[in-house]
Parts: C-alpha cells; sequence; structure tokens
C-alpha cells in the first residue's frame, strides 16, 4: 500500500513539472506573470528597418508580454555599443560579429546569444554607367572607402582573397551619403546593400552593387549580445528578451508593409519608400536558407575570426566557442516542437 502511495505522488510530480516547464517555461505563447523589468536595447546605427524586429516586438506587445518595458536606444557616436552595455547603460547590444571577437581580444566579456544577418550586407556599389560588375573591374578605377565602416577592411579582405592588387587600385576616404559616387569623385564605393545603393535608386539612377559574400567574405552581421554576467545572474530575462525579439522578426517576415509603417514611428526622418526597399534587401539576408531564424554556427565565427587575423586586427589568440551562448535559442526552438 505504502508502495502504491509513493508511486501515485511520483507519478502526480512528474505530470506536474511538465506541466510546469510546458506552461511557464517552455510556451511562448503564455504571458509572463512576473515583476517588469525596464531595460534598453542599444543599436549600432541610427532607427532603420534593419531592427525592424525589435520596434515591432516591442509595438505589439511581445516585449510586454514577456514581463519587459524595453527602450530602443540608437547609436550617437558618444560611446560605442559595446562601453554601454558595460556600463549598464543597456542591457542587450546589436553589433557585428567582428566587433564582438575584438571585444572579446581585449578581454571584455560579452556574449553573442543570437544573429540576426547570417548574410552580411557589406558590399561595393558604382553607377551602371560605370559597367563595374565584379571586384575585378575595380582595377584602374577609383574606389571610395566609407571612412571608419567595417566594410572597409572587408573589402580589404575581399581584395586580398581574390588575389587583386591593391596598388593597381586608387582608394579615397569618402562619407556615407553617396555625394562622391554622383559627382563623380569616385568610380565604385563600400557600402550596406540595404542602404547606400537604394539612396542613389531613389534619386533615379541605375545602380550595379557586388555583395562581398559572394567572393568569400562573410561575416556575421547584427549579432544580439550582452554580458556574460546577465547569462550568469539572470538568464531568465535574457530568455524573455531573445524569445519576444525573434517574435517580433517573424511577425516582420509575415506583414511587411505593417512592419515598415511600425519602423517609420521611429525613423521619422526617413520614408516609407527606403524602410521598405531596405526591409525587402534584408530578409534573404536574415532568412538566407542555412538555418532557423537567430541561430550560430561555430564555422561562421572561425571564419570571422580568420579575416580579422588575416587582417591584422586581431592579434591574441581568443577561443571562438566562447563568443557565442547557444542555451537560449535552444530553449527557444525546442519550446516551438512541443
Amino acid at each position: 500500500m505504502k508502495k502504491n502511495i509513493l508511486t501515485i505522488i511520483f507519478v502526480i510530480l512528474i505530470v506536474f513539472s511538465f506541466a510546469y516547464y510546458f506552461y511557464f517555461h517552455k510556451n511562448n505563447n503564455v504571458k509572463y506573470s512576473g515583476v517588469v523589468d525596464n531595460i534598453n536595447l542599444k543599436l549600432n546605427w541610427v532607427h532603420q528597418s534593419e531592427y525592424a524586429g525589435n520596434y515591432v516586438a516591442l509595438d505589439k506587445g511581445f516585449y510586454k508580454k514577456k514581463g519587459l518595458e524595453v527602450k530602443i536606444i540608437p547609436f550617437d557616436f558618444k560611446s560605442s555599443v559595446v562601453d554601454s552595455v558595460m556600463k549598464g547603460e543597456a542591457s542587450f547590444g546589436i553589433m557585428g560579429a567582428d566587433q564582438l571577437l575584438i571585444a572579446r581580444e581585449q578581454g571584455i566579456p560579452v556574449k553573442a546569444i543570437a544573429v540576426i544577418y547570417k548574410t552580411n550586407p557589406a558590399a561595393m556599389y558604382s553607377l551602371k554607367k560605370n559597367n563595374i560588375y565584379k571586384p575585378t573591374d575595380f582595377v584602374g578605377k577609383t574606389i571610395g572607402l566609407e571612412k571608419g565602416s567595417n566594410t572597409v577592411y572587408l573589402y580589404k579582405a575581399m581584395m586580398n582573397k581574390l588575389k587583386i592588387d591593391r596598388k593597381l587600385v586608387k582608394e579615397v576616404d569618402i562619407g556615407f551619403d553617396g555625394k562622391e559616387i554622383l559627382d563623380g569623385t569616385v568610380d565604385a564605393s563600400t557600402s550596406f546593400i540595404i542602404n547606400e545603393p537604394n539612396l542613389i535608386k531613389e534619386k533615379g539612377y541605375d545602380v550595379n552593387t557586388i555583395l562581398m559574400s559572394d567572393y568569400g567574405v562573410n561575416v556575421y552581421s547584427d549579432i544580439i549580445f550582452t554580458t556574460e554576467d546577465l547569462i550568469r545572474t539572470n538568464p531568465q530575462l535574457v530568455e524573455r528578451f531573445l524569445s519576444a525579439t525573434l517574435d517580433g522578426w517573424q511577425y516582420v517576415f509575415e506583414n511587411q508593409e505593417e512592419a515598415v509603417n511600425i519602423v517609420l514611428k521611429y525613423a521619422v526622418n526617413s520614408s516609407k519608400t527606403h524602410e521598405m526597399d531596405m526591409l525587402n534587401d534584408s530578409i534573404p539576408l536574415i532568412n538566407d536558407g542555412s538555418s532557423s531564424l537567430g541561430w550560430m554556427e561555430l564555422n561562421r565565427w572561425k571564419q570571422t575570426l580568420e579575416v580579422l587575423t588575416d587582417q591584422g586586427i586581431i592579434s591574441k589568440k581568443i577561443n571562438v566557442k566562447d563568443a557565442f551562448d547557444m542555451q537560449f535559442l535552444s530553449d527557444f526552438y525546442a519550446s516551438k516542437k512541443i
């Protein structure tokens, strides 16, 4: 009799544990009932469709459902995204995987929890009339390098990979607005394929683009990261933030025009045409068919480190396995299978 009672109690505990796990931990549709956390997210550029998933998660209440009051802060040139997160000004940040590895080389304890742009948007662009279709066409031309952008060393990495002698190219520093392309100062320029080329197209010009990833230089862009300390001390907060963010991006894919209208609440100086073009160009870079939304692969982190090492940007030995944490993505997708 005693044995039967113990067996029944054991079964009840198992059932209760499963129910709790399913409803309160794994089921992404259940509203969080704990303490509301106020957090900041620091972007690595100005408000635009590049961050549509975050705006949608905020506007549609996905963050709120997870017990989060989120403020999205654009880049302001006063401090880096890493500095903002490490100082506690923001709990989460967005930047390139290359920037995160550079930070870790400097001993800064930050980790990626997901990647948004799996295909890097770094590109070269030119007016169509210049007949530049591939990197070898740069020989004998003047190439604009957007000063301070990581597209510059990605361009150099591409040229090195293709064994194109840069001495045969005239390289000059330029800005980000495409002025030098339009006035003929340069024949082609570094850019992000989701932005600068569209600015020129919107002025009525035909443009050619060259995506650097097509020539073997492809590092993760726009990873979501936080501190090792937050991951260790408050993993539930990290899980809630990431879950709501990924839901936001999924909503974007399924409701693109609505998503752009939401973006425009933040990108108040932009136009619907530009933000829609940016989103349309972004989606294939985010959903590249290689894996699920946000998912990260070790070999891609190794490739990023290789580019940085070859360019002399990183010289110390670092373990890329320590640069990212897959537990939250694994939990998120496990919850979708139940």
